[in-house]
């Protein structure tokens, strides 16, 4: 077998990194060319006309990429994915939804979600999306408009990362706590301010409607602010199956074989909620109170079947 010059395997990797370096999302064109340098001498002057060269290759193996003000796109990926026409509905609804959430963290991310999902679309999946644009939409605009005043107030107090007191409704009785706005979440059709409550050194989903008052206090919130973190373990198949959300992390299995999750940053009450579902194959650890909340929440469930 005649052997690969070294010329050939250079040209591989430059074609490789290329790719590496747009999957990532846009590149400045700065970056794309100094792919292509000489390595000897560092000379860029003829860089772009060997650029061309490369993107008319790929173009050849279906690759297609982009430039737009000096900037680089992928257009589509090496490899692309079948997707059903539910996936693509759900897609389209995520798009809906990415219109209506105001500017911020959660957008950008699900903006960046739907990009790169779109760009592993196959050709079929592409003319179903062209098809069902525009027709999907979900219709939350009543609460976001409602509230939208009040959501770009929070996220303005997020930013600016100064304490504040915080009067709010929970369990229909008003409680008040001194905060740290953390950042705005968007769950289950509701926008959530997330708090780090200085108190119980907890993370607190407060819905926004459920907020009667807002105070910012002239205090910057501490930059070491650690929660208090949850650890309970898993058995049996979840064990095997579980998936960690990001804000979690395992520390291996105990001896007899249970998957033991360390949490950070997740409200107690969503928490419990979550962890209620897994039934017998999932116990509390520690703290010691949180694993006393869920006996007693455990406790009233059984007093409902006892009547």
């Amino acid at each position: 077998m005649a052997r690969i010059s070294e010329k050939y395997n250079d040209s591989c990797l430059k074609m490789f990194s290329l790719l590496k370096l747009l999957m990532q999302g846009e590149a400045d064109f700065k970056d794309v060319i100094s792919i292509f340098a000489d390595e000897d001498d560092g000379v860029i002057s003829n860089s772009h006309v060997i650029l061309n060269k490369y993107l008319n290759t790929l173009k050849i193996f279906g690759i297609k990429i982009t430039k737009k003000k000096n900037k680089y796109y992928l257009l589509n990926m090496p490899f692309n994915i079948d997707f059903t026409a539910d996936d693509v509905k759900a897609v389209e609804l995520l798009k809906s939804a990415s219109e209506i959430i105001v500017s911020g963290k959660s957008k950008d991310s699900l903006v960046k979600l739907i990009k790169d999902i779109e760009i592993r679309y196959s050709e079929s999946a592409k003319i179903m999306a062209a098809s069902n644009a525009g027709k999907t939409n979900i219709d939350l605009s009543f609460y976001y408009t409602k509230f939208r005043e009040q959501i770009l107030e929070c996220e303005r107090y997020c930013q600016e990362k100064q304490k504040l007191e915080l009067i709010y409704l929970f369990n229909n009785q008003e409680d008040s706590i001194i905060c740290s706005p953390k950042e705005i979440k968007y769950m289950n059709r509701k926008v959530c301010l997330s708090v780090f409550n200085q108190l119980t050194r907890q993370i607190i989903d407060i819905p926004i409607d459920n907020i009667k008052s807002i105070k910012q206090l002239p205090t910057v919130s501490s930059v070491n602010e650690d929660t208090t973190s949850v650890v309970y373990i898993l058995k049996d198949r979840l064990a095997d199956s579980y998936k960690l959300r990001e804000w979690e992390h395992s520390n291996g299995r105990d001896n007899d074989g249970n998957l033991i999750i360390v949490n950070n940053n997740e409200d107690f009450d969503v928490l419990l909620g979550r962890l209620l579902k897994y039934g017998r194959n999932c116990t509390i650890v520690s703290p010691k109170y949180l694993r006393e909340r869920m006996l007693d929440l455990i406790n009233k469930a059984i007093e409902n079947y006892n009547e």
